[in-house]
């Protein structure tokens, strides 16, 4: 009898053993490689990083006037800016957008918009927009951007 509790006693013995090796598989030792390096910022790409393909591209730089403030008769304010978009690349735009946007000085959110569809804007063009009205609330100071959007041909 004693030797039926002895092999049992080895055979529990042994099967924790295989228990234990088989739950810190890979938790003992060392592999002999370092952790990876965490990535710098400069060498991760941006969320907003785009990849166009070599050759002539179209490229905008914009201004805007600083928002005009007028006043309805039923009490409500709205404002006009003037905005100016220049493709200063080497090649033309196709299904250009140009996106006004009154913002919010204080909250940095945007108040209002106003999308003007452009079509083709050729490299060299200028072109010059008045946006009138732009909604907002009387009490506040807004200032204007301008984004540009399009497709290469």
């Amino acid at each position: 009898m004693q030797d039926v509790s002895g092999k049992s006693l080895v055979i529990l013995l042994l099967l924790g053993c295989l228990i234990g090796s088989v739950a810190t598989a890979g938790c003992t030792g060392t592999s002999g490689v370092s952790e990876a390096p965490t990535p710098t910022p400069e060498a991760t790409p941006s969320a907003h990083t785009t990849y166009s393909p070599a050759g002539p591209q179209p490229s905008f730089s914009t201004s805007v006037t600083v928002p005009e403030k007028h006043m309805r008769s039923d009490g409500s304010c709205y404002w006009i800016v003037t905005g100016t978009v220049t493709n200063t690349g080497d090649a033309p735009a196709r299904n250009a957008v140009i996106r006004f946007m009154l913002i919010d000085d204080e909250s940095n959110m945007i108040r209002a918009t106003e999308t003007i569809p452009a079509g083709w804007f050729q490299a060299g063009d200028t072109k010059i927009f008045t946006i009138n009205p732009l909604p907002g609330d009387c009490g506040r100071e807004y200032h204007a951007e301008i984004a540009v959007t399009h497709d290469i041909p």
